[in-house]
């Protein structure tokens, strides 16, 4: 599946809604603009991913995030230091949650692979939490919440970090409550597996029941849903984007905040 979906957004406090058009969502929707650039930022932190809380946005790298005003003038950071630089390895993306930013957090590319989430404080930018999730199901790229559940996504890979005996189809969405109990999983749509391999899902961010997902490279943003039957994630249409790939967030307002890895740049695109 290669179609496109258009994206209707409605801003409403605290909640983005975001509508399909032309189909239902039985049927892939063809056609629609996508988003457009609005703003861009340099950002040193600009490797993984970037998110924004509707007052501040923020740049993440491995080991280093890093805090802007919305017009992009320096209001903090986090930078891994000390016995830190170890237990930080690789920082994969960031949703903001109140005064708390939830990062997920991997060893990406060591084996084998290792999880956790790291919790900063946006307020003072200072490490406030960590939750590991040790061995458990892959790479750890993005996690998005729901009332009181979140969803994580774990990547596999085929590459330097591949695990022995699997590959891109062994990445999986999982289900947890409120203390991280593991409660339900579902597996990628085996076309959007060959979409994104030899790579993964980078980032998500789960809006009106729809995941929003970026792959590694791609300009595109995968819509995924939950099945009614069975164990794999429905792919309903892919949404252009200004940017390519790595992890993302949208504000309150229906902004979506990428990164431009290559020129090391923070980009603010909406629906035109």
């Amino acid at each position: 599946m290669d179609t496109l979906i258009p994206l209707r957004t409605m801003k409403t406090p605290g909640i983005l809604l975001l509508a399909l058009l032309l189909l239902p969502l039985s049927a892939p929707a063809r056609g629609g603009d996508g988003l457009r650039e609005q703003a861009r930022f340099h950002s040193p932190a600009a490797r993984q991913g970037a998110c924004a809380d509707g007052r501040y946005f923020y740049a993440i790298d491995n080991r280093r995030i890093m805090q802007y005003t919305l017009q992009g003038d320096s209001a903090g950071q986090w930078q891994a230091r000390g016995e830190e630089q170890e237990a930080i390895f690789h920082l994969n993306s960031a949703t903001p949650v109140g005064h708390l930013l939830y990062c997920a957090h991997s060893n990406y590319p060591r084996l084998p692979m290792t999880s956790s989430v790291e919790i900063f404080d946006t307020r003072t930018m200072a490490h406030a939490g960590s939750i590991s999730l040790g061995i458990r199901h892959g790479s750890l790229t993005w996690l998005t919440p729901q009332g009181d559940k979140w969803y994580a996504f774990f990547a596999h890979y085929e590459n330097k970090a591949q695990e022995p005996g699997k590959d891109v189809s062994w990445s999986q969405l999982v289900e947890f409550d409120r203390d991280w109990r593991e409660l339900r999983s579902w597996t990628l749509p085996q076309e959007l597996v060959e979409k994104v391999r030899p790579h993964s899902l980078s980032g998500g961010v789960l809006a009106d029941s729809l995941f929003y997902c970026t792959g590694h490279d791609a300009a595109e943003c995968y819509v995924l849903r939950l099945p009614r039957l069975g164990s794999s994630l429905e792919w309903v249409g892919t949404l252009p984007l200004p940017f390519h790939g790595q992890a993302f967030g949208i504000d309150p307002e229906g902004n979506f905040w990428g990164i431009e890895r290559k020129t090391q740049e923070v980009i603010r695109a909406t629906r035109p």
